[in-house]
């Protein structure tokens, strides 16, 4: 797959607060993520569990199945497939490799930082949609990507500044798994 990819991005962005421990959490717990990103306002993603497949959709028109390959501490692999609505031009149809690679260290006043980048890959489903809508692929998997590394930024600036406020928001929301929200409080009131 990755050797036939019609489509190829790599985004990073600079290095934000937050600890190595509660990004590994909120990875290894992607519905809990979508629903605190939801919850704070930060993103529409959304992403549940039926049976056995992780349903993704973007709020934007992007929908699809996501599978965790690979998960240790500093890299992530998922493989997914799905389909980009658009309206005007063809639906685009595919399937995709993501690699979200990740580093803790000491950041500004010695606190914990976490750079992070990803990588795409994808094939989409018609070479002739490859042919006349690549370049919006290209686009939108390189937006996509930017866009979920920045969601976790601005998450952590939110963390950093008012967790107390942000668990207490995330205890009001319905939607927020209340087992999930126990763990993670835990983690962020050591």
């Amino acid at each position: 797959m990755l050797a036939k990819a019609t489509v190829s991005t790599r985004v990073q962005i600079e290095p934000y607060p937050l600890r190595l421990d509660i990004f590994d959490y909120l990875l290894d717990h992607l519905e809990f993520a979508t629903q605190v990103t939801r919850a704070l306002k930060l993103t529409r993603y959304r992403i549940w569990r039926a049976g056995d497949a992780l349903n993704l959709e973007d709020g934007w028109g992007a929908t699809g199945l996501i599978t965790p390959l690979y998960g240790n501490s500093g890299l992530r692999v998922a493989y997914a497939r799905g389909r980009y609505d658009q309206g005007l031009l063809p639906d685009i149809k595919g399937q995709a490799v993501i690699l979200l690679r990740y580093t803790g260290g000491p950041g500004p006043a010695g606190r914990p930082a976490l750079a992070t980048s990803a990588e795409v890959f994808a094939q989409l489903d018609s070479a002739m949609v490859a042919t006349f809508a690549g370049s919006l692929a290209q686009a939108k998997a390189t937006e996509e990507g930017l866009y979920v590394l920045k969601v976790f930024s601005r998450l952590s600036k939110q963390l950093e500044l008012r967790a107390d406020e942000v668990l207490a928001i995330l205890s009001q929301h319905p939607d927020v798994s209340r087992a999930d929200l126990e763990g993670f409080r835990r983690l962020l009131k050591p």
